[in-house]
């Protein structure tokens, strides 16, 4: 074994055992410590998450999506009937889902005075 070949042996190994050691000493500092309880839950987990389609009124939905691109007409300005193909027609340029179209057309038609 030749003094370089010598020296690049020595030195990965050193260079191994030290991120041997890094790798335990973190895995170390990771330790749950014995102070929680057991009814204690996490702060983040489980995460829950809130569907806006679940949540939002229909003239929540209407009122947000629909001003993007125009002004809101009144609920009374058209039959419900009229409503019921606007809303079909109208879901999919908004990207609404079927839940959220299903609550803008009940919310536009309770409130048509036809």
């Amino acid at each position: 074994m030749t003094f370089i070949t010598y020296k690049m042996t020595k030195s990965l190994t050193l260079t191994a055992a030290a991120l041997g050691l890094f790798l335990l000493a973190g895995c170390a500092a990771n330790k749950p410590t014995k102070t929680a309880t057991a009814t204690s839950k996490p702060a983040v987990w489980p995460l829950t998450f809130k569907d806006p389609a679940t949540t939002e009124s229909g003239a929540q939905i209407w009122a947000e999506n629909c001003m993007r691109c125009h002004e809101l007409r009144s609920p009374s300005q058209y039959t419900p009937a009229q409503w019921g193909i606007i809303v079909q027609y109208m879901r999919l340029r908004a990207g609404l889902t079927g839940t959220q179209a299903k609550k803008v057309l009940a919310f536009l038609q309770s409130a048509s005075a036809h």
